[in-house]
């Protein structure tokens, strides 16, 4: 079964506009195992709309509309929906709010062509109820009888990687997934790729010894790209690295934010391992290790090479790890800096992307290149 996600509205074209709708929809369908093959994001135009669903309606089994309901006193997808179909608008069925009612799973939309098209409201606790109470499990209903019929079955398992772009992971899998017995699908966020792997086959056992093949080819040429698998998160598989060199960590973020912090915040016997630093600012770090204040014209890559060395020995650890946001008028540039025994090892990136991405793209460096050299020297 193959499903669309179509988008509607004009606010969403702009670039500061994050569709957090579509994204939950896609995570929601990602969890049934649902296919999905396209999403479209169109603005409240009544004549491209109708062409974007007719097209939809050509290629996927189900196309999930967000969005385009009541304003102006108009409902652009009903009036698309009814140019499509040639049908009256009172007679097009658009899901709507309906808590406390007797909701079963009989078809929760309107047939285009061979498709079923299935409305949904913009307002996001009213899309979650129906896509929970009505869309997801017909749609599950709907994939179990198709299996059922094709006497088949199916299962998937998840790789997570860091440290590789999702454009490079694609061209190295792109061999991987040529039938429709097999598929890998990318999921990119933040410097991060999530990597399913499916596969279907006539009984559970032939399923699985698909998936080991397919795990074993991907992991062969991904190598230690690879960071875990399922619920695996990268900063969990950082500290268990620490624990096992048996290693200290002193942090010092700048204007991140906290996020890397934060996000060890989140595990239990952090503090065993990890020193943090009371700094959120260059200017702060520099006071907490009484050295040279940062100036406009200062080397910020020595600069920050000189903090993370001076926090071995001020910390008493034995790592020190300085994640540096430059926040400049022509973007963002991030900065991770890690001091050892060994030596210094820098990653720097250059940031365009949205604002809010930012600091999380930047405790994903930190905690990658944390990673990193603990691979190579533990």
């Amino acid at each position: 079964m193959k499903v669309e996600i179509v988008s509607v509205g004009t606010p969403l074209l702009m670039s500061d506009i994050v569709d957090i709708n579509s994204s939950h929809v896609t995570r929601s369908l990602r969890e049934i195992d649902v296919r999905i093959i396209c999403r479209a994001t169109v603005g409240e135009d009544l004549a491209i709309l109708v062409d974007v669903l007719g097209v939809a309606a050509q290629r996927a089994d189900v196309v999930l509309v967000i969005g385009g309901g009541q304003e102006n006193g108009s409902d652009l997808v009903k009036q698309a929906v009814s140019q499509l179909t040639g049908r009256e608008l009172d007679g097009i069925n658009c899901l709507s709010y309906t808590t406390g009612s007797n909701l079963d799973v009989s078809e929760p939309g309107v047939f285009v062509d061979d498709a079923l098209l299935v409305c949904l409201p913009t307002e996001r606790r009213e899309m979650a109820y129906l896509l929970e109470n009505r869309v997801l499990p017909y749609l599950q209903q709907r994939q179990q009888q198709e299996l059922a019929a094709a006497a088949k079955s199916s299962g998937w398992i998840l790789l997570r990687a860091v440290g590789v772009m999702e454009s490079s992971v694609r061209q190295q899998l792109a061999d991987l997934s040529t039938g429709s017995d097999v598929r890998l699908t990318l999921n990119s966020y933040a410097g991060q790729t999530d990597i399913r792997l499916w596969a279907q086959a006539a009984n559970e056992a032939a399923v699985q010894q698909a998936l080991a093949q397919l795990r074993q080819e991907v992991m062969l040429r991904l190598g230690d790209h690879i960071y875990g698998e399922g619920r695996d998160r990268l900063e969990q598989v950082v500290l268990n690295l620490l624990a096992r060199s048996d290693m200290t960590l002193a942090l010092a973020e700048c204007f991140t934010s906290e996020a890397v912090a934060q996000l060890l915040h989140t595990l239990g016997e952090t503090e065993q391992y990890v020193s943090f630093l009371p700094v959120a600012t260059g200017d702060e770090l520099a006071e907490f290790l009484q050295m040279e204040q940062l100036m406009p014209d200062s080397d910020l890559s020595r600069w920050c090479r000189n903090a993370a060395q001076m926090m071995l020995n001020k910390m008493e650890v034995g790592l020190g790890l300085v994640v540096y946001n430059n926040i400049t008028p022509g973007g963002v540039q991030i900065l991770v800096t890690l001091a050892s025994a060994n030596g210094v090892s820098v990653t720097q990136r250059s940031f365009s992307g949205h604002p809010e991405s930012i600091d999380q793209w930047a405790s994903t460096l930190g905690l990658a290149h944390l990673r990193r050299w603990l691979l190579v020297h533990t």
